[in-house]
């Protein structure tokens, strides 16, 4: 049986997250992910982070949750967090949620650390890279 994890990558000083083996995704992976930010900050790193949903196919409200949980801390630092990769189905989870305008979405990695390095605060949902994937 295969254990769900987050795979954390600092490129440029920005911290970037992957899931492994998380076709559904459940809180552990993303409770672990905060430990790597909170991590990241003490090494003063740079507060955004980019949460690269490859291979994630769904995504329940528990995993959700955490992610507004950990959204809450990035925003104490100053930062936002940027999701890429997304698959349709689990944007959906995020538009049905009411919590797509929380987050930044977009197609796919490359687009996300530019919006980070541009330090782009008018980056949002509506913007032409943010997209899920998929669509």
């Amino acid at each position: 049986m295969l254990k769900p994890m987050v795979q954390v990558h600092n490129i440029d000083g920005v911290l970037v997250a992957e899931f492994w083996d998380c076709l559904r995704l459940v809180p552990a992976p993303i409770q672990d992910l905060r430990s790597h930010y909170e991590s990241h900050i003490r090494a003063r790193g740079k507060a955004d982070i980019v949460v690269d949903l490859s291979g994630v196919g769904l995504a329940g409200s528990a995993a959700l949750g955490h992610f507004v949980t950990l959204q809450k801390l990035i925003r104490q630092h100053g930062g936002r967090v940027f999701f890429c990769n997304v698959d349709p189905h689990v944007h959906e989870s995020f538009r049905v949620s009411r919590l797509v305008s929380l987050f930044v979405f977009f197609a796919d990695r490359d687009a996300a650390l530019a919006a980070v390095r541009r330090n782009d605060s008018t980056v949002g949902n509506e913007g032409s890279d943010a997209v899920p994937s998929g669509t």
